[in-house]
């Protein structure tokens, strides 16, 4: 899937009530100069995204060897009679002399060429295989606890909420951008976002195979708001030159979110008749609405690429719509 139109500011588009903050958020959103507003899979010329990637460092794995200690002194040799020892000592030096004299017979004069030593044999070492480091991905946020084991935080200042996200994601660096579906006078937009796989589909850098971001939604209740904001989102976000997708919708699902805090979950399974060069054709769509004031509700929204490498699995994507909370 193709990132739909990127970034637009700090405003999203129609009149939209905060239920977190109580206050309106409103203001006509034109559309930007230069580009055209795209659902995923539209592959128009990409406009320079921004860099969402994180850097990856590799840590080197050292081993020390530490040799063995030997303990313990030597056991000294038993004392000898000096009469024998003195002898020997005599003979000793009479050796010496002996040796020092053939030494001086042999050693050739300056004038003669030395004899060229024989050739050193070669000695074969053998190559000691080393192990490449493994690359960890470093998770964003680590000052903020995940709730799902060995995921990574996402914020989202504008909605006072947080999220996890596989280590794999990456969430965008700032967390105020805004990225929208539809058309700039009606569109659904999200901050918070975060994106699987960017860049995959060559020639388009703005390519992902899942994302997901918060927002706030009108309806009378988290069930309405949950519905319809996952209906409008798959419509927006699949339809192909005029041909709808094909939306196997489930039930609304009553959630608990972290804190005790009730919520409405809806999933749809999603068939694209007619999907573009790098879209799949199959994807999972899920909207998590909460915290509803009887006029808008705060939501979790978040599709993925399914029947593809690394495809996030529906379990997956449940424990990221079901880990929105309220921010410390």
């Amino acid at each position: 899937m193709s990132s739909p139109g990127g970034p637009w500011g700090s405003d999203p588009n129609g009149q939209q009530y905060d239920p977190l903050t109580g206050q309106p958020t409103s203001g006509a959103q034109g559309q930007q100069p230069g580009g055209q507003y795209q659902g995923f899979g539209a592959f128009g010329q990409p406009q320079q995204p921004p860099q969402f990637q994180q850097p990856q460092y590799q840590q080197p794995q050292y081993q020390q060897q530490y040799p063995g200690m030997i303990s313990g002194f030597p056991t000294p040799p038993p004392k000898k009679s000096r009469g024998p020892m003195i002898a020997a000592i005599a003979l000793g030096a009479v050796a010496v002399i002996a040796i020092v004299t053939t030494i001086v017979v042999l050693i050739p004069s300056s004038d003669e060429a030395a004899p060229t030593p024989p050739p050193a044999k070669p000695t074969t070492s053998q190559n000691t295989p080393t192990q490449a480091p493994t690359t960890q991905p470093t998770a964003a946020n680590p000052d903020l606890p995940p709730v799902v084991p060995g995921w990574q935080v996402v914020r989202v200042p504008k909605r006072t909420a947080l999220y996890d996200v596989p280590m794999g994601w990456v969430p965008d660096p700032d967390p105020e951008n805004i990225q929208a579906y539809g058309p700039p006078d009606d569109p659904v937009t999200m901050t918070g976002v975060a994106d699987y796989q960017v860049g995959f589909c060559p020639g388009d850098p703005r390519s992902y195979r899942a994302t997901s971001g918060v927002s706030a939604r009108k309806g009378p209740d988290d069930t309405a708001v949950a519905t319809e904001t996952l209906a409008k989102l798959v419509d927006l976000a699949y339809s192909r030159d005029g041909v709808k997708p094909v939306v196997e919708t489930g039930p609304p699902e009553q959630i608990q979110l972290p804190g005790n805090t009730p919520a409405v979950r809806v999933t749809a399974r999603v068939t694209i008749p007619q999907p573009g060069p790098c879209d799949s054709p199959k994807t999972l769509a899920s909207v998590v609405a909460t915290n509803s004031d009887g006029q808008s509700s705060v939501v979790l929204m978040a599709v993925a690429d399914q029947d593809v490498e690394g495809a996030t699995t529906a379990d997956q994507l449940n424990q990221l719509t079901g880990s929105l909370r309220a921010a410390p």
